[in-house]
């Protein structure tokens, strides 16, 4: 369909909806969260999951900043409580729960058993915040000490030694849960773009507020950890030939068979690849963007050849979280658990290909994302009253969870 006329819709009584329901989104310590804490809220009130309470408090912190110029301090002290919560549950090996609720503090098992579960890798980013927040120092380092140890579980767990990337164990509860490039794939087969991603920012952001906690040993570690993961990254995932980035397969074994007709035939035939590209084009083809580790023509060839792609990722209300030309693509579909990935518009998406276009100078093109996540959100809380979890890149109307709040609220700093 044709899209809408240029004129953005007016988001001014969603942005008030926001800052009304946001004051709903406050607890006070129930059960095993010991701490005051913000949740996600709509349906998912009193659910602690980890990157969606993440990009939650983002979207608070930075809202509050233009309102208020500073983070007020029950909003400090309820993002801190948020991560307090977290590490109250942490495992012996460092490890942490994926969701939080009052009745259970590990609701997937993950603290337990690496294969049940595995947390996605913002703590780092979450601690970061809560110290350009102010956050004294003191309160900072044992938390500091708390995330390193979870990074340090991760590396045992679930980094692959022949590349240096990081893999999925399971496919629950991933975050973009039916990624084909994961979903119904074998436990740790899986080097994922997000995963691999979301662990880098998170290693940099604890370099970085080491560094200035004056904590050098665990600075210089996060550091040599992010430098070998970008290094990874680059290697693997990028592919010159299409000019985007993919996640990859780490299946490249050499199989020994215990019967074979020839003897020792292709006994020396090991793989000299490590992994094979999954060539599934996902939003998360992008991240290289948001995580600055993209060169300048990587960055080109991303925005130019795929991302304004009408045929692919470019739609009228907004960026498609897989590429219309995929066999898989299927927007309209309410998959329901897990949640359809499969094209719809998802506003974290938005806000993350929108930050990596503007850290690139893709100016223009950022405000033109921010405007249609804005008009996608806002056109259909006119017809409904209601934000939905996603959308269809169609046909700008709610896919699926209606009532959804959480990281829709970063739509609102989003200029």
């Amino acid at each position: 369909m044709a899209a809408p006329a240029p004129t953005p819709a007016d988001f001014a009584p969603l942005a008030a909806a926001i800052h009304t329901y946001a004051q709903d989104l406050f607890h006070a310590p129930e059960g095993c969260l010991h701490h005051p804490y913000v949740d996600p809220g709509g349906p998912y009130a009193k659910n602690l999951w980890d990157w969606d309470s993440f990009w939650v408090i983002t979207g608070l912190f930075t809202l509050a900043r233009r309102e208020h110029g500073a983070v007020p301090e029950r909003l400090r002290t309820a993002a801190a409580g948020v991560l307090d919560n977290f590490l109250l549950h942490q495992g012996a090996d460092g490890s942490l729960p994926i969701l939080l609720m009052p009745d259970n503090p590990d609701v997937f098992g993950g603290v337990t058993d690496p294969k049940l579960n595995m947390a996605k890798p913002v703590f780092g980013q979450y601690l970061a915040l809560l110290a350009q927040a102010g956050e004294p120092a003191e309160r900072l380092r044992p938390r500091l000490t708390a995330i390193h140890r979870f990074h340090a579980s991760y590396r045992q767990r679930y980094r692959h030694p022949k590349t240096g990337l990081y893999l999925w164990a399971e496919d629950v509860a991933i975050g973009v849960d039916d990624d084909p490039a994961s979903w119904g794939r074998p436990p740790f087969s899986s080097a994922n773009l997000l995963l691999n991603g979301l662990l880098l920012a998170d290693l940099n952001a604890v370099a970085q507020t080491a560094r200035e906690l004056g904590e050098t040993d665990i600075a210089a570690t996060a550091a040599t950890e992010a430098a070998e993961l970008t290094a990874a990254l680059r290697t693997y995932c990028w592919d010159e030939r299409d000019g985007f980035f993919y996640s990859v397969d780490v299946q490249c074994e050499q199989r020994r068979h215990p019967h074979r007709l020839f003897g020792e035939l292709n006994i020396n035939l090991t793989p000299f690849w490590n992994c094979l590209p999954m060539k599934v084009m996902s939003w998360c083809g992008f991240l290289p963007l948001w995580l600055g580790i993209a060169d300048a023509t990587q960055a080109r060839r991303l925005v130019r050849e795929h991302l304004l792609n009408d045929r692919q990722f470019w739609s009228p209300w907004g960026v498609r979280s897989l590429a219309a030309d995929e066999r898989m693509y299927r927007p309209a579909d309410c998959r329901g658990n897990p949640s359809n990935w499969l094209g719809p518009v998802w506003i974290i998406p938005q806000y993350l290909v929108w930050s990596g276009l503007r850290r690139y100078g893709f100016n223009d093109e950022a405000a033109e994302v921010a405007l249609r996540t804005r008009r996608v959100l806002a056109e259909e809380f006119q017809r409904s009253g209601v934000m939905y979890e996603n959308y269809d890149p169609e046909t700008g109307r709610g896919v699926a969870c209606p009532g959804f709040w959480s990281w829709n609220i970063l739509a609102a700093v989003m200029e």
